[in-house]
């Protein structure tokens, strides 16, 4: 107990107050019983977390690592969108995807296959089983570290008091800190309403029970991205629609550029800078109409319509209101400690207006977990977020692109690189890759963007020259293994440098 007082300072408690406790089948289900004695046999936390995706999970595991009591309350089970609706499922299905593209490309190496098909329900069973050794672990993990797991829904109205409900009822867990981790839901568009049998949203299209002939895909984000390479790769005609000049918007814009080339080159057809007018069930599917900038339209009609124009936080369970917590569109405002504007509530993840990724939502609860134990940890910087988009070809960037440098006042040099140019582009017989490196003139990397095979296994890099602030003379002297792709790295920051090897 002394370790606990030394971390939590003026945070730290003697007395536990008692609680009531109930079991809605009590005599009838002994196991149930049982369940309540062991796991909430204590009635005071220091850390109660409410949702068990990245965010939660994570803040959940560093506290208790810290020697923290936590409760983890979740109503399905521990992982979140991320681990069922989210990352792992889509990159799975992405993984096999791949694998079709490469037998695709084989003919190039002298290798010939013929009749080459897929079993959708194997497909499926192979992202099933992924799941359930993730899920597994992470209950492991989480019980070998302490974690009080409970399955209910929490209910939070006042600070420090939570109200659960659900196998177990708990009129008032007690607890120090609160750190809410409810994540997100997709998002709708009014003009598409009904038939879910025929509009999908990013939940439903990774359960599709069968590849659809076509499918009409609604944003160009990453989400709308990573799907349209997807069903494209299995076969489907896809059509994907974005009002913004150009598919991922917020990217680089030459990254854009090499993207719906590449995305063109597979038979994709893309609608970029248009507004979507109507959308109407038809016999066997969709039928949308969209409008350009000069009012002409165009109907599109498909199998299934995919809408991925973003998410909205999950906040039903949290009095907003009556807590006084800002909000911002909907999503929790929260500080460089993760602190709420109530003190002792903190919030991590896509419920916050942050970036919505599963490795920010890690960095968002480790460092609530530590500022709650007293370790004043670093500020998180959003610059240095390593961000990613799945599929082919995949797409990775880190810190700022040219024109948010320039806006922000720096001085900048700018180099850019075609993978076309590496050795390894020519023994792969792929030359979609592309490289954009942004300095600070005299100074330090600051901007990172690629696009290419296997790229998001390059980032790590990009991330840590661009927090470590290494200037250009430093990285030149870098090794990089020949042939790789890796050297796309190497050989542009060499050409910054002022003494490019393989390129003018």
């Amino acid at each position: 107990m002394l370790f606990n007082l030394r971390l939590l300072g003026k945070h730290a408690y003697l007395s536990r107050p008692s609680i009531s406790v109930h079991s809605r089948d009590r005599w009838s289900r002994p196991c149930s019983f049982l369940f309540l004695e062991v796991a909430l046999s204590a009635t005071d936390y220091d850390i109660a977390v409410i949702g068990g995706g990245p965010g939660g999970y994570s803040a959940a595991l560093r506290a208790a690592q810290l020697g923290l009591k936590v409760a983890l309350i979740e109503k399905d089970k521990v992982g979140g969108a991320c681990l069922y609706r989210g990352c792992i499922p889509a990159t799975s299905l992405l993984q096999c995807a791949n694998m079709l593209e490469s037998i695709g490309r084989a003919g190039k190496f002298g290798i010939t296959v013929e009749g080459v098909s897929f079993d959708w329900k194997a497909v499926q069973k192979a992202k099933d089983i992924a799941i359930k050794r993730l899920f597994m672990g992470l209950n492991s993990l989480l019980k070998n570290r302490g974690v009080e797991v409970i399955k209910a829904s929490a209910q939070l109205s006042e600070p420090g008091v939570l109200k659960i409900e659900g196998e177990v009822s708990i009129d008032s867990l007690r607890a120090r800190n609160i750190i809410i981790s409810t994540g997100s839901m997709p998002q709708n568009i009014p003009v598409l309403q009904g038939d879910s049998g025929h509009i999908m949203n990013t939940t439903d299209a990774l359960e599709v029970t069968g590849i659809p002939k076509s499918v009409t895909i609604i944003g160009g984000g990453a989400y709308g991205v990573e799907f349209a390479s997807l069903f494209r790769s299995f076969g489907a005609e896809v059509s994907i629609i974005e009002m913004q000049p150009r598919l991922l918007p917020r990217d680089e814009p030459a990254i854009s550029k090499h993207l719906e080339k590449a995305f063109a080159k597979r038979g994709i057809a893309i609608h970029t800078g248009v507004k979507l007018e109507e959308a109407q069930i038809i016999d066997d599917g969709v039928s949308i109409e969209i409008s350009d900038k000069d009012g002409a339209r165009l109907t599109i009609v498909s199998d299934k319509l995919l809408v991925t124009v973003g998410r909205t936080a999950n906040t039903g369970a949290i009095d907003i209101k009556s807590l006084g917590i800002e909000t911002r569109d909907g999503f929790i405002v929260a500080g460089d400690s993760m602190q709420t504007t109530i003190e002792n509530i903190y919030a991590v993840g896509d419920v916050t207006y942050n970036p919505q990724f599963a490795n920010y939502a890690f960095a968002e609860g480790i460092h609530a977990a530590e500022t709650i134990a007293g370790l004043n940890p670093p500020t998180l910087n959003l610059k240095q977020i390593p961000i990613y988009t799945f599929g082919y070809p995949e797409i990775a960037k880190v810190g700022y692109t040219e024109e948010e440098a320039r806006d922000a006042g720096f001085e900048i040099d700018v180099v850019e690189l075609p993978f076309q140019t590496l050795p390894r582009s020519a023994i792969a017989k792929d030359d979609t890759g592309y490289v954009k490196i942004v300095a600070e003139k005299n100074g330090p990397l600051i901007g990172v963007h690629l696009i290419g095979p296997d790229v998001i296994n390059l980032i790590p890099e990009a991330m840590l020259i661009t927090n470590w602030e290494a200037t250009v003379a430093d990285l030149a002297q870098f090794l990089h293994p020949h042939p790789t792709f890796s050297e796309a790295i190497g050989e542009t920051v060499l050409k910054l440098a002022g003494k490019p090897l393989h390129v003018l």
